[in-house]
């Protein structure tokens, strides 16, 4: 099912964490008329992109408002993950100083 609603360019797709890869990412699939989710923790990223504002230097506003006129949607309301088709984390995972992936950006994404 998900194949052909991937063929049609029918998928649903969320992207959890808007920073510099997430909001790329994001609007590079509304770009291409996919409807994207997009979440973050951080409220005033959110607030910004429902103006039409970038907080980004290499992303206009103008890209912002194009996605949101292809139905890009940002919120921080998890209650929309049951429309999704495809989830992508776009998270920091640092390394702790023993060289381990710090995965606490990850677990606070999904709890």
């Amino acid at each position: 099912m998900l194949k052909i609603k991937i063929k049609k360019n029918k998928e649903v797709i969320g992207v959890f964490g808007l920073g510099y890869v997430g909001l790329p990412l994001a609007l590079n699939f509304s770009q291409k008329k996919i409807k994207v989710y997009g979440f973050d923790n951080d409220k005033s990223k959110i607030t910004k992109i429902n103006k039409n504002k970038s907080y980004l230097s290499h992303i206009s506003s103008k890209e912002i408002s194009n996605a949101k006129k292809n139905g890009f949607i940002v919120s921080s309301d998890y209650s929309f993950t049951k429309k999704l088709d495809v989830i992508i984390i776009c998270v920091p995972t640092p390394l702790t100083k023993n060289k381990k992936p710090d995965l606490s950006y990850i677990k606070s994404t999904l709890y």
